[in-house]
């Protein structure tokens, strides 16, 4: 059922735009000449967006002990770069999480998941000592937006694939690749090129499932990579293709990353899951 590209394009293309206060923090962020009241004006004429910055400051994952009760504190302890990943995931949030029939993915699945995997790819930096925490953590964030234009085709063959990668040496997502003629990876950083997403980012998500293909942004890709299946290990929303794409050996050599150190980030993780807030947006 090889689908043509140009009807991928039109599905990535109805999707509607990123909103323009969270695209205006973005940019705001990568400005090294901002001042923190011109961040705070900008986020606070969106209140939801304020909220949601708030509710995500106050979670365990970021571990103030005490309570972050302004924009301009959060802004001032969390920095701008963190700032730009929970812009992000307020922007994000509404449409990861529709659910996805073809993958098997209940409502609000797969933003549980996606965060999941962004707190792990920002830990893994932690643990690793690599610079880009919060690079990775906005990769991580939108890893598998592809799933939302694929989802549909997915649906039509999703037993098929589900027999054949228990048949076959294929992953899923080889298989998906096979089948429709795209994967969500693929489709994902085609989605990330059409928000103008820089490159990085549109390499972590297009290359996830095969880190060590990236051209440039290998180690990124690789990050992203595992921390996804990290988060598929712990069963939190991922969908049917949760455990039919296993981590590769190669990434974990590339990141110098032994079966020690994911006991040690799944331990971390799973500490988060008991906070509710971590999910609020």
């Amino acid at each position: 059922m090889a689908i043509k590209l140009e009807h991928i394009l039109k599905r990535v293309q109805a999707l509607p735009p990123l909103p323009t206060s969270a695209m205006r923090v973005i940019a705001l962020t990568k400005n090294p000449a901002t001042s923190v009241k011109e961040l705070e004006t900008v986020i606070a004429q969106d209140p939801a967006l304020t909220a949601g910055i708030l509710r995500q400051a106050n979670s365990a994952y970021y571990g103030y002990a005490r309570r972050i009760s302004s924009l301009q504190e959060a802004i001032v302890m969390l920095g701008f770069q963190v700032i730009q990943g929970l812009a992000m995931s307020a922007a994000i949030a509404p449409l990861l999480k529709e659910q996805l029939v073809g993958y098997e993915i209940e409502q609000e699945g797969l933003w549980k998941h996606s965060l999941l995997t962004a707190m792990a790819a920002k830990r893994l930096c932690r643990h690793q000592k690599l610079t880009y925490g919060d690079i990775a953590f906005t990769a991580g964030l939108l890893h598998d937006i592809g799933k939302l234009i694929i989802s549909i085709y997915v649906q039509e063959v999703g037993d098929y694939l589900l027999n054949k990668v228990n048949e076959a040496k294929f992953s899923y997502v080889e298989l998906e690749e096979k089948v429709i003629g795209y994967n969500h990876a693929t489709v994902g950083g085609y989605l990330a090129k059409t928000w103008n997403l820089p490159d990085d980012l549109v390499q972590a998500i297009s290359y996830h499932h095969i880190p060590l293909s990236a051209q440039i942004y290998t180690e990124l890709a690789c990050v992203v990579h595992v921390a996804n299946g990290l988060a598929s290990l712990l069963g939190i929303g991922g969908g049917v293709d949760s455990f039919l794409n296993p981590i590769q050996q190669t990434a974990l050599d590339l990141l110098k990353l032994k079966e020690s150190d994911l006991e040690t980030l799944m331990a971390d993780l799973g500490e988060f899951l008991v906070d509710p807030a971590i999910f609020g947006s």
